[in-house]
């Protein structure tokens, strides 16, 4: 959803239009308070339930018919069908991500979309290719009166293939007190709940330990923050869009695709011959080369880069 941000900020500004957003409620108050869309209205709420039935409820029918053109971002053609059985406006339909197969960025791959459709105009520079050629649009980004010594670690990640291994997290958080960021602070959210005890355990109380459970509290911790350091996640994403300095750990998920958006973002994947199989296959190698391969001085070596930047 945040690698969306960039193609709809893009939208917004150059159509100067009103736009809101149905999504999960926390993702939506965020993109509303950073200023990516107008509105928000939470998918989880009852009343949007008929909207994704085969029959569109009434109730639904006078929600979309106030809009002057709708935006689909996913794969069902059914909802698509549905909808436009009680909407005469434009509406547009684009996937989220490229195929498995296309070494295609998904933020590229939403706006050549729009582009295609002649939502957004074709040539713009910053958007012309390259991510790093359009990363400023993503959020709150360029550089920043950073406001404390804080280092935010987060150890997981939505599936367990993806986490480098907890114990590096651990020294990279003992290392950095050498670097005079005497402040280390670990988050756990819903998703690695499983982490947690072993967190707790392995950081012995040196180090505070916070376990999230909505993005407010993640947002305020990034805002008393030098610097992240995380997995291919959700909040690596969010910590490099709201343009926090951070350093993304990639193991099995492809860069290519899925890097991180951000003036100040340092990605770090081992130099192995094997295509990223996140995607293509069940399970990861064993041992994963594609994670273990980045070192933990790969990361403070990034770290410090910030830090002297």
């Amino acid at each position: 959803m945040i690698l969306s941000f960039p193609a709809l900020r893009s939208l917004r500004r150059e159509r100067d239009a009103s736009m809101a957003l149905l999504c999960k409620d926390q993702v939506g108050r965020m993109a509303q308070d950073s200023k990516v869309v107008d509105a928000h209205f939470p998918v989880e709420r009852a009343h949007f339930c008929g909207l994704f039935s085969s029959h569109m409820s009434h109730d639904m029918q006078g929600f979309v018919t106030e809009y002057d053109t709708i935006l689909l971002i996913g794969f069902s053609q059914e909802m698509e069908g549905t909808i436009k059985q009680h909407y005469e406006r434009p509406l547009y339909r684009i996937t989220p991500r490229p195929p498995a197969e296309e070494e295609s960025h998904v933020a590229v791959h939403l706006i050549r979309q729009l582009q295609a459709r002649g939502l957004l105009r074709k040539g713009k520079p910053e958007i012309a290719g390259t991510l790093s050629s359009f990363a400023c649009l993503a959020g709150d980004q360029g550089k920043r009166e950073l406001p404390g010594e804080l280092v935010l670690v987060h150890p997981g990640a939505g599936s367990k293939r993806k986490r480098w291994p907890l114990e590096n997290f651990i020294k990279v958080a003992a290392a950095t007190r050498q670097m005079g960021l005497k402040e280390v602070a670990f988050i756990i959210g819903p998703a690695e709940r499983d982490l947690l005890p072993r967190v707790v355990k392995a950081t012995q109380g040196r180090f505070s330990v916070h376990q999230v459970e909505d993005l407010a509290q993640v947002m305020a911790l990034m805002g008393a923050s030098r610097c992240f350091v995380g997995n291919d996640s959700g909040l690596t994403h969010l910590a490099a869009f709201k343009g926090l300095p951070t350093v993304a750990v990639f193991g099995p998920s492809s860069p290519k695709r899925w890097s991180p958006i951000g003036c100040n973002t340092a990605v770090l994947r081992s130099d192995v011959d094997c295509v990223p199989c996140f995607e293509l296959a069940e399970t990861n190698c064993d041992p994963p080369q594609c994670l273990n391969g980045v070192s933990v001085n790969m990361v403070l070596e990034a770290i410090g880069r910030f830090q002297t930047s």
